[in-house]
């Protein structure tokens, strides 16, 4: 499986350099043509060309040919020259079908250019000038049906689809235009690093595992049983009241022991560990915003104190900041842990990184709220120190090709490690309006008829 899975990834990024450098070829012939055409009659390397001069109507279109190439220059490196947003896993179609009629735009003029202008010798220099000119216009209009094609179509609202994550269920529904599956899938990524919750898996075992959802020697603990015998339970001198928690009796002769024995289930554990764990939650973040705000308060105090012995000592900011973090982090250290520990965040952050953020609150001179807000929820994806900014590799598993439109119904998932993304696609429904016209308030006209026996 790892050897495939190499092999994918080098298949695939051997077929992404293979587009982009057929991509950069066609680019650099179709910009470098219209030139090409105009020195190829003046450069000497055919013999026997008796050329006209180029008067002021032929030095005008070389002109607007110059601002045209300029333009065009400026359009195909805002459209095409942009950092890829991701790896996909098929070519897409339009962008595949723009470069195939770039490719034949180039091939007929440069056909058509061989046979009627570098054959027959053309002398009038005008004629040449006109058809570079006509070339920049064919490229500018295939520019303006590529923005078309890959940034307009997309911008209508065509489908909603409805992203469900698992195995927490939290769930966002987005708005998509006219596109493939796989540009969906990356649109959906896209939204889910700033949307989401990050995933903590280590919290979600906790509650799963601990709160009854569990297997294995968890579920052997499955009764209670509890002895309400008063009596018998003085005369034999033992406390048949607590809880027998390890399993049931010990043999059916002990059960036929005690009759009166109530028998519960452990259905009420899984609220009960979830009290348990919301007021823990609150005592240790009740301990972490006052530790906060204390040692804030103290660095507010020593900065008050130094700024009145030395006003004008130019000391560094950075400095400061850094050893003001030193300086009270011992007092926020072991709170923090403890509230971290309860969420099981401590693999996402590090005691570096927790004074790198501490100096940067004390630098920018914000407050003790905003230093734990860090770490008072789970925050989005993109925050997640563990998400990786450099790049994350995610399956996506389809029944229809990845390069295949949207359609209504149509289902795919998105996978990485433990976490599944579960895409459905609902088309928008067309909508019809009637128009229905307002009397004006002229002709509005009420009779109230009021009787003998009417209550007014």
């Amino acid at each position: 499986d790892a050897d495939s899975g190499i092999g994918a990834a080098s298949s695939c990024s051997c077929a992404r350099a293979s587009t982009v450098g057929l991509s950069a070829a066609l680019g650099v012939a179709a910009f470098a043509s219209p030139p090409l055409m105009l020195a190829l009659p003046r450069s000497g390397a055919f013999a026997a060309w008796p050329l006209g001069e180029c008067g002021v109507a032929c030095e005008g279109q070389l002109l607007g040919l110059a601002f045209r190439l300029l333009a065009l220059l400026v359009a195909a490196w805002c459209l095409f020259f942009r950092r890829a947003r991701a790896s996909l896993p098929r070519v897409l179609a339009f962008r595949a079908f723009l470069l195939c009629l770039l490719f034949a735009v180039i091939a007929v003029f440069w056909a058509f250019y061989a046979l009627r202008i570098v054959r027959q010798r053309e002398r009038d220099y005008d004629t040449v000038v006109q058809f570079a000119v006509a070339l920049a216009d064919a490229l500018l209009f295939l520019h303006y049906l590529g923005v078309v094609l890959l940034e307009i179509r997309h911008l209508q609202c065509r489908f909603s689809v409805k992203v469900l994550r698992s195995p927490d269920g939290e769930a966002r529904l987005y708005t998509l235009g006219e596109t493939s599956v796989q540009r969906a899938a990356v649109h959906v990524l896209q939204r889910y690093c700033v949307d989401f919750s990050a995933f903590n898996p280590h919290l979600h075992s906790m509650l799963t595992m601990s709160g009854g959802g569990g297997s294995g020697a968890r579920n052997t603990r499955r009764y209670k049983f509890y002895e309400l015998d008063r009596a018998s339970s003085a005369a034999s001198g033992h406390s048949r009241g607590q809880s027998r928690a390890e399993g049931g009796p010990s043999s059916a002769a002990e059960r036929f022991q005690y009759p009166p024995a109530i028998y519960f289930t452990s259905s009420a554990t899984p609220r009960q560990f979830e009290c348990d764990f919301e007021r823990r939650l609150r005592k240790r973040r009740a301990r972490l915003v006052s530790a906060a705000d204390e040692a804030f308060a103290h660095i507010g105090r020593t900065a008050q104190h130094r700024s009145d012995q030395s006003a004008g000592a130019a000391i560094s900011r950075q400095m400061e900041a850094s050893e003001a973090a030193q300086a009270v982090f011992p007092t926020l250290l072991r709170p923090l842990q403890r509230y971290l520990r309860v969420t099981r965040q401590q693999p996402r952050y590090s005691m570096d990184a927790v004074l790198q953020h501490l100096a940067a609150c004390i630098r920018h001179g914000l407050g003790p709220r905003a230093f734990i807000e860090r770490y008072l929820g789970q925050g989005r994806v993109v925050e997640d120190p563990r998400s990786g900014t450099a790049g994350q590799a995610w399956t996506l598993a389809s029944d229809s090709p990845a390069s295949r439109s949207l359609e209504d119904g149509a289902n795919f998932c998105l996978r990485r490690g433990a976490v599944s993304l579960l895409c459905t696609v609902r088309r928008v429904p067309f909508f019809g309006l009637g128009e229905e016209l307002l009397e004006p308030a002229a002709g509005r006209r009420f009779v109230l008829d009021i009787g003998a026996n009417a209550m007014v």
